[in-house]
């Protein structure tokens, strides 16, 4: 098995963890507490700081700096059913600062109606902030957010959305 990076950054949401392969990364928790749990399904042997996930670490702190809109570290996404990550990669191109509906998302998947079931698979994106599901909102407001409706805010807040 080949190692799994980790990095953690503090910011004002809170400890974030993140983890990749030497692909790109592959996952990011809000709190210690879904990292103990991806820890606990993973053997930690392989477990090592550093990687292309100490990169992401330092491009979150520049957007929460508002000095970053893009982010450029790899990213391994082999997670997610076929149709989580087609709606994984719609998300990816909402430019920064901007929203779309999970109803407009279910039309650039294909799937005209089904946005509920976009919906869910926002909520079941391994990437929050890097891949914008918090830019995924419903057509009669903000819609959930994995990491709470306090943390969405806050990123729209970051991003100039919300004041």
């Amino acid at each position: 098995m080949s190692d799994v990076y980790f990095s953690s950054v503090i910011t004002r949401i809170g400890q974030i963890f993140i983890t990749s392969t030497e692909k790109g990364v592959s996952n990011i928790f809000f709190g210690e507490r879904g990292f103990r749990s991806y820890l606990e399904k993973i053997a930690p042997q392989g477990l090592v700081p550093g990687g292309p996930a100490a990169e992401m670490g330092r491009e979150i702190e520049l957007y929460f700096e508002g000095r970053l809109t893009e982010f450029m570290t790899p990213l391994d996404m082999t997670s997610g059913t076929e149709f989580q990550r087609a709606v994984w990669e719609n998300l990816r191109p909402i430019p920064y600062g901007k929203l779309t509906t999970y109803g407009e998302l279910a039309e650039k998947v294909g799937k005209p109606g089904a946005a509920r079931a976009v919906g869910n698979a926002v909520g079941e994106n391994p990437l929050p902030i890097v891949i914008p599901c918090h830019r995924g909102v419903a057509s009669d407001g903000l819609g959930g957010y994995t990491g709470g409706i306090d943390i969405k805010k806050d990123l729209l807040k970051v991003e100039g959305v919300l004041t």
